[in-house]
């Protein structure tokens, strides 16, 4: 690397502190740290929103998608655009009514405390999972560049990104992340116009290369359910994963409910699902185009392919700036990702933390402050809230470092690896919600959602369904077993004579 490029990359780290620091300002307590006060601008939380799904598995990993393929990944985000557009106006209205401070909180509302419980653990287990890929594949261009160690890379980049999610919380991320949003933009512009000045057209890649529309009848009934990307599966399996990942997962929820109100939300929303398919398309013709540049030479993973591209054929300057883009994509999600675990744990799992019981009558009660006389204990109540939910962020951290430490497969794209992961319970977390929304007894509910589990993870070790099937499916055996179980239960009563 040329020390222009150094350089780019440490302004580009040094911006992302200081902005951090500046937003932590204003932080001062354990709710601000966590929630940021509900007081954000929607064209932030929009940006905010793009930047913490926008991973270096989509700066990496879809390129290599389109390398080794063709443009048919756009008919997944098609269907994002309608989870969004469900998520707008079907759940955040009922979040913003309910005035949760997670989105587990409305299960909580709707069923128990040990549902919302039951969620928030299954949310931090398959984010911490998903979220430790992640942070492999944004080492693995750091490793190449620097020569350093996987392990060590991984490192590297946690403690530049922990330091400013560690002190400002919510709010501190979600600015940085505004920023980081252009910085990735920028990046991947950058390398279309070196590819653009190469001389090597973007259209003299073969034809195949653009197709972008499928059936899925191409090879039969067969085809249709174990092809991932067809207009049917992307659609309707983008949609339940949007609705998924941006309406039931707190690390996209918690993004939302910052905002001032629900109209705020649902434009950051709505805005946010327009923004991701513009970024698709535009990493996905990287992709091509970098198949014409390289006349379709074989790597060893389509993750290496982009990389591979940044560190041999890109000048001086320019390198550090795409360098720095591919850091924006992974910090941004960690960062975002740190956050919500934070907040999970602490809202969800301890929500009592730092309270003072009174025994009043023989029985214990819990006081949070607000009276004259509880000024005090409140004050000590938030600073042990703080100082734990700091705590926290670091340790969570550090359990995403060892994921990522422990990830071995580098022979699909990650971004498909990472997307499969989190499909496989999603269909059942969907269909928890709208049970609530229905107001289905617990019992059914949770047998719907154990039901769905189990069969989503047979079906993905034995069946050769397509990933993008994974939360439809999940989400109709959830419906159903909850339904017959509610049936059943509802036969018996009847059957039971009368006294």
């Amino acid at each position: 690397m040329h020390y222009l490029d150094y350089s780019v990359l440490a302004a580009y780290f040094v911006l992302l502190q200081l902005v951090g620091f500046a937003a932590s300002k204003r932080k001062s307590s354990a709710a601000d740290f966590l929630s940021g006060s509900h007081a954000l601008p929607w064209w932030v939380v929009a940006a905010s929103i793009v930047a913490a799904e926008t991973s270096s598995l989509t700066f990496i990993s879809i390129p290599g998608l389109a390398y080794t393929g063709n443009l048919m990944f756009m008919q997944l985000a098609f269907g994002y655009v309608i989870g969004r557009i469900v998520v707008a106006f079907v759940l955040l209205p009922a979040y913003f009514r309910g005035n949760i401070e997670t989105v587990y909180a409305f299960l909580e509302q709707r069923f128990s405390v040990n549902m919302r419980r039951l969620a928030a653990v299954l949310f931090q287990i398959t984010r911490l999972l998903g979220t430790g890929v992640r942070l492999y594949a944004t080492a693995l261009p750091l490793s190449l560049i620097s020569g350093w160690s996987i392990t060590t890379s991984i490192l590297v980049f946690t403690l530049v990104t922990l330091p400013y999610t560690f002190f400002g919380g919510l709010r501190a991320a979600m600015w940085v992340e505004f920023i980081q949003s252009g910085v990735y933009l920028l990046g991947a512009f950058a390398a279309v116009l070196v590819l653009q000045l190469s001389g090597v057209p973007l259209f003299s890649a073969p034809t195949e290369k653009f197709l972008f529309l499928a059936t899925g009848f191409e090879n039969g009934w067969q085809s249709f359910f174990t092809q991932p990307f067809h207009l049917a599966a992307g659609i309707i399996g983008g949609a339940f994963l949007a609705v998924s990942s941006h309406g039931t997962d707190q690390l996209i929820v918690q993004k939302s409910l910052a905002c001032r109100n629900v109209k705020d939300s649902q434009k950051a929303m709505i805005t946010s699902g327009i923004l991701v398919d513009l970024q698709f398309l535009l990493f996905l013709i990287i992709g091509v185009w970098l198949f014409a540049f390289f006349k379709g030479a074989a790597f060893a993973t389509p993750d290496a392919v982009f990389p591979t591209f940044i560190i041999k054929h890109l000048p001086a300057g320019l390198m550090g700036l795409v360098l720095a883009a591919i850091f924006a994509t992974g910090q941004s999600t960690l960062s975002a990702t740190l956050s919500s675990l934070a907040s999970s744990t602490m809202m969800d799992l301890l929500p009592n933390y730092g309270s003072t019981a009174l025994t009043t009558g023989g029985s214990t009660v819990l006081t949070t402050g607000g009276s004259s006389d509880n000024v005090t204990e409140s004050a000590t109540r938030e600073k042990k809230r703080l100082r734990l939910s700091r705590l926290l962020t670091i340790l969570w951290a550090a359990a995403i470092m060892l994921i990522a430490l422990l990830f071995t497969d580098q022979k699909s794209p990650v971004v498909v690896i990472a997307l499969k992961l989190a499909s496989i319970l999603a269909g059942g977390v969907v269909g928890l919600y709208v049970l609530a929304f229905w107001r289905t007894g617990q019992v059914s509910a949770f047998a719907g959602f154990l039901t769905s589990a189990i069969g989503m993870a047979l079906l993905a070790v034995l069946t050769p369904l397509a990933w993008t099937w994974f939360v439809p499916a999940g989400f109709l055996i959830c419906i159903g077993a909850a339904g017959l179980v509610a049936f059943l239960a509802r036969l018996s009563a009847a059957s039971e004579p009368v006294r």
